[in-house]
Parts: C-alpha cells; structure tokens; sequence
C-alpha cells in the first residue's frame, strides 16, 4: 500500500470525512461489527486513530475471527500488518492496525473519487 499524501489534513477535509466515515460503517458493518463509534469520530487523526485502535483491541479480544475478517474485507494484508510492527516497534499493535484501516479506507475513497469523475 503506497503512503498517502498528507494523510493528516485531508482526513479533516469535511467532504472526506463523511466519505471516510461512510466506509468505515459499511466495511465494519459487512463484517457484523458494531459500528456505532463511527459517529462520534470528529475530524482529527489522533482522536480516530484512538478510537479505532479501542475497537480494534476490543475486537481483538473478543473475537479474533472478525477481526481477521475485517482485515480482509477492509483490504490489510499480514504482511503489511508485520512490516509495520517491525517499522514501528514502539507503536502497539492496536495502533498499527488502526493506522493501515484508516490509510486504506481513505486510499478506497480517493481511487472511487478519481474514477468517478473520469
């Protein structure tokens, strides 16, 4: 997955935002998972990626499998999920998880944008 430019300031875009929230509910939502916390994300990085990583880690030690499923569904690979352990080592893993959903998420948003208006 390829880093995307200024992941900080466009996820407080307000069009993207809403867009981003819209995928993260349908993505969660197709795996089962309760997705309520969607709506009380505001548009600041450091507060989704806190309340991603909660989930993550709730989901983690509740089920395991949908946390695998969501992975998948979301598009995170294992190795994608290793190489940035190994690059982030003081980062927890609930952390790097919530960092690949919220790039790859925006990265599903931004190539529908750019296909759209082709």
């Amino acid at each position: 997955m390829e880093e995307l430019p200024d992941i900080l300031n466009g996820i407080t875009k307000p069009d993207l935002f809403e867009k981003f929230k819209l995928q993260l509910q349908k993505d969660f939502g197709n795996c089962s998972i309760n997705s309520e916390f969607v709506n009380t994300l505001v548009a600041d990085f450091d507060s989704i990626l806190n309340s991603i990583g909660y989930e993550i880690e709730k989901l983690n030690k509740i089920s395991p499998n949908k946390l695998t499923g969501l992975m998948y569904r979301i598009d995170i690979s294992e190795a994608q999920i290793k190489k940035m352990v190994n690059q982030k080592p003081d980062v927890e893993f609930n952390g790097i998880v919530a960092e690949l959903i919220i790039k790859r998420e925006l990265q599903k948003i931004i190539i529908k944008e750019h296909f759209k208006s082709k």
